[in-house]
């Protein structure tokens, strides 16, 4: 039975069937989890709902659910103390907390207006929940709050697959998970779905013949899609990406030996680690995916006196080989080792002097849900805010109801996370090689139906127009509202290296070009350009403005400030195709005719505190435009709404008027991010506003929330 308690009033379950990413919470109402709604403010109660039948503690270590009132959470943990330890904060207004001696003791507390048990039935996923019906054994995920026994999981049947601080990976038979699930160490419970490479293969085998081309300037500068980033005033002033290191994440390099490698690469990289084939320390590439993806981020054009270039040329670079040979169903197959939590990639390569992390692949479930593995990237970043993380968006892309625009909602986690850069795909300009077909016959799918069957996207080519966003990216929202992806980079027709390993399947790219370069398409192409754009960023920061500290959020906030539209005149960004734009490096850190400011406020903002800026506005030929980003704490994945912590960007004119975010109306209360572009400022002094509306975790020394503003415009530089 269910025990609750709110000083005379009930609690009740709202159910809201299937996914919603649209709708309008209202703030401090009521407890947002993925299964349920918890409104205390209805006087029905858990107790006659059958979903919250399993049986639940008041006792010591026993973690229950509460929401507060009329304090900060600095006071309330304060208030706590004795009580109950804060475990995870809950939208709205709400906390899972830990039970120091007995429930009971919550009832005093004066800000805490209810508690009840977490019970089993909202830790689980609606899959688990569907499968707990059933015999049949699953893989299954755990998000722990806390240590958990193997010995424990084994009395119910379970066999531990894997096992990593707080996670764990375990086959159970499904009439099984509520009991794993009422186990008070579990926050969180869900399917376990095996990572892909996000490449996009082309519907029909290209020719694999050898070919011995060399007319690399019928591409005109675009082979890689790297001129499209606008880099040419970065490399004039000498910033190539020297001075940093990138980390890439993906199938391996080449032959996997350092003295052997392509010569696009040679003599800079400094690390390799073979996650995927630990046993024998092998980091070579056998799939082609993830040589072609470091050629895009720091190829050096050496076999192409040029011609083939990434966008950090310079820059040394850390390879993690994920591929793996697996047995499935008596065949031998590629695939891919990952550890059980994503950050446990960062660890190595962070401790070794990278700043930066880019991934091309992802989960092969595009629902575009905050999971377990986005909770752990933002934990990641939240601890270490130097470190910049790159995730390629998907390529689920797909127009199902053939309106001729691409449905929503269709990201890959981790790409879902609030403090990575999730990258989108645009169109390179690539008109002659690689692949020249329509997008109609690009996307036939298994059952021969094309994924893009009416116009205007059909009848338009796959790489001929770098102001369109490819029909195969994934595109946003979340399942929360927030927008992602946050840029993009061109995904098709992209020409890199090629993987000189027996087993790559020529068939399986874009076509080869020739022994050293091939083609291949896809938001895994699109990331690593970004990637070269971080590094450009990075180092602009510390050698021409002799910054010491460039936190994450300050390079995020740079290159979306500096984004171009892709819109056009109809939708205006930021949108769920584009995110703010494609990637334009001269415009986020050498704006022709305006001025920048980049603010890296470490220290933050406190809950309720704000922090202004004064913008003086010389003329009105130039847009205005003013971008927060900052690095949220994670949220829990059992929840709908994964801000925790919530800054509110606004704008006073000179005549008083306010403009807020994101193209809206009121203040954000679901991005880390935010953006407001005025595009015809009166001149006079433009304030910008700064306010801690929220902050429910802040950090340890300050109690703060850091953010980073980046602003251009027409006004003066003082």
């Amino acid at each position: 039975m269910v025990s609750s308690s709110h000083k005379g009033v009930f609690l009740s379950v709202l159910l809201i069937p299937g996914i919603i990413s649209t709708t309008q919470f209202a703030y401090g109402s009521s407890l947002y989890f993925k299964n349920a709604v918890l409104d205390p403010q209805n006087l029905n109660t858990l107790a006659h709902d059958k979903r919250f039948q399993t049986p639940t503690s008041n006792e010591a270590g026993s973690v229950h659910m509460i929401q507060f009132e009329g304090i900060s959470v600095e006071a309330l943990s304060k208030e706590m103390e004795s009580a109950a330890t804060l475990l995870r904060y809950i939208p709205d207004d709400g906390f899972l907390v830990q039970v120091k001696n007995h429930a009971s003791e919550l009832n005093r507390l004066e800000h805490v207006v209810w508690h009840a048990p977490y019970h089993a039935y909202l830790k689980m996923s609606k899959a688990l929940v569907k499968a707990s019906k059933e015999e049949t054994r699953f893989v299954v995920q755990l998000f722990l709050f806390e240590d958990l026994s193997n010995t424990v999981l084994e009395k119910l049947g379970a066999i531990v697959l894997e096992k990593s601080r707080r996670f764990l990976k375990l086959e159970i038979s499904g009439a099984e998970l509520l009991k794993v699930a009422a186990l008070s160490q579990v926050e969180w419970m869900d399917l376990y779905r095996e990572p892909v490479m996000h490449i996009e293969k082309p519907a029909y085998p290209v020719s694999s013949n050898l070919l011995l081309k060399k007319d690399f300037e019928q591409f005109q500068g675009y082979a890689t899609g790297a001129k499209v980033l606008n880099a040419q005033g970065l490399y004039a002033r000498g910033i190539t990406g020297a001075s940093e290191v990138i980390t890439i994440a993906d199938s391996g390099l080449d032959v996997g030996e350092i003295q052997e490698l392509h010569a696009d690469v040679q003599g800079r990289v400094v690390g390799a680690y073979a996650v995927g084939r630990p046993e024998i320390g092998k980091w070579d590439d056998p799939l082609g995916h993830g040589t072609h993806v470091v050629g895009l981020a720091v190829g050096n054009g050496t076999k192409s006196n040029g011609h083939v270039r990434g966008v950090a040329y310079e820059a040394r670079m850390i390879i993690q080989s994920l591929f793996k040979w697996a047995t499935t169903l008596g065949h031998v197959i590629k695939s891919m080792g990952l550890p059980a939590d994503v950050d446990r990639l960062f660890e190595g390569p962070y401790a070794d002097g990278s700043r930066i992390h880019t991934n091309s692949w992802g989960s092969e479930l595009p629902n575009g849900e905050y999971d377990i593995q986005s909770a752990f990237l933002d934990y990641f970043v939240w601890q270490y805010p130097d470190f910049v993380v790159l995730f390629a968006a998907g390529n689920f892309g797909v127009d199902l109801d053939q309106d001729g625009v691409i449905d929503r909602s269709s990201l890959a986690s981790p790409a879902t996370a609030k403090n990575c850069i999730t990258v989108g795909a645009s169109e390179n300009y690539i008109l002659t090689d690689g692949l020249q077909m329509k997008w109609l016959d690009m996307g036939i799918s298994g059952d021969g139906l094309s994924l893009w069957p009416a116009e205007p996207i059909a009848s338009d080519f796959i790489s001929n127009n770098v102001s369109q966003v490819a029909a195969f990216s994934s595109r946003g929202p979340t399942q929360d509202g927030r927008l992602k992806p946050d840029v993009v980079a061109p995904g098709t027709n992209n020409l890199s290296l090629r993987s000189r390993v027996p087993e790559v399947n020529p068939e399986e790219s874009w076509g080869v070009f020739n022994e050293d370069y091939v083609f291949m398409g896809g938001t895994s192409m699109a990331t690593p350009l970004v990637a070269g754009a971080v590094a450009l960023v990075r180092q602009y920061y510390q050698e021409v403005e002799d910054r010491k500290f460039v936190s994450s959020a300050l390079v995020k906030a740079t290159l979306i400030n500096g984004a171009d539209d892709l819109s056009g005149e109809s939708v205006r960004k930021p949108n769920s195709d584009q995110g703010f734009g494609r990637v334009n490096l001269e415009e986020s850190l050498l704006p022709t005719q305006k001025v920048r400011r980049s603010f890296d406020e470490t220290m933050g903002v406190k809950h309720g505190e704000e922090k202004v800026y004064s913008l003086k506005v010389m003329a009105s030929d130039q847009k205005l435009r003013v971008t927060l980003a900052y690095h949220d704490y994670p949220g829990s994945p059992a929840v709908r709404k994964a801000l925790v912590n919530d800054l509110d960007l606004s704008i006073e004119t000179p005549s008083g008027e306010v403009f807020y975010p994101n193209g809206l109306n009121a203040p954000d209360t679901k991005n880390n991010v935010e953006q407001i572009e005025l595009t015809v400022p009166r001149s006079g002094v433009y304030t910008v506003h700064v306010r801690g509306k929220a902050i429910r975790v802040g950090t340890d020394t300050y109690h703060a929330q850091p953010y980073a503003l980046v602003a251009t415009g027409k006004f003066s530089s003082e």
